[in-house]
């Protein structure tokens, strides 16, 4: 026990030596919650589309929600804001599709589902690509997730208007 309190003091005495600091539990606890605060509010924000698209580069993480249909698999959720009548293009590219095989959901505020895709038609890939013509305007939620259960990784959603 004593060489655990001595090698201690010795960090922090190097610690402080060097201009730095052990946080204390308390300031533990509050990073944490800060974490988890910015977390929800991140659920929370619409994305607009602008003139050049949305484009969010993100990691589905185990520290994700699970996927409320596919329960076994990680996913993230943005609610993004589009217009009656026009059709969007929207893309997951997976970083690594050895690490996750890109799937996309998109629901209207009720949880309705309105379009699905795991592989992107035509282009011989597991990234994921939906072509969704907007019923009316509102703000609706992407699901960015993976068909393999428990699959983390990095990849990007992009949402544009088609051409």
């Amino acid at each position: 026990m004593q060489r655990f309190f001595r090698v201690c003091g010795l960090a922090v005495t190097v610690l402080a030596f060097v201009g730095l600091s052990c946080p204390t539990p308390s300031q533990a606890v509050q990073d944490e919650k800060k974490q988890e605060e910015k977390k929800q509010d991140d659920k929370k924000k619409v994305h607009e589309i602008g003139g050049d698209g949305l484009t969010i580069e993100n990691k589905l993480a185990n520290t994700d929600d699970r996927d409320p249909t596919a329960k076994d698999c990680f996913c993230k959720v943005y609610l993004v804001k589009m217009s009656a009548d026009k059709t969007y293009v929207i893309r997951m590219n997976a970083k690594n599709t050895k690490e996750i095989d890109a799937v996309l959901r998109v629901e209207d505020a009720k949880g309705k589902e309105l379009a699905f895709n795991d592989d992107a038609p035509g282009e011989m890939t597991l990234n994921s690509r939906i072509d969704f013509k907007c019923p009316q305007d509102g703000v609706y939620r992407v699901y960015c997730t993976s068909l393999n259960p428990n699959a983390v990784g990095d990849f990007t959603m992009i949402i544009k208007l088609a051409k």
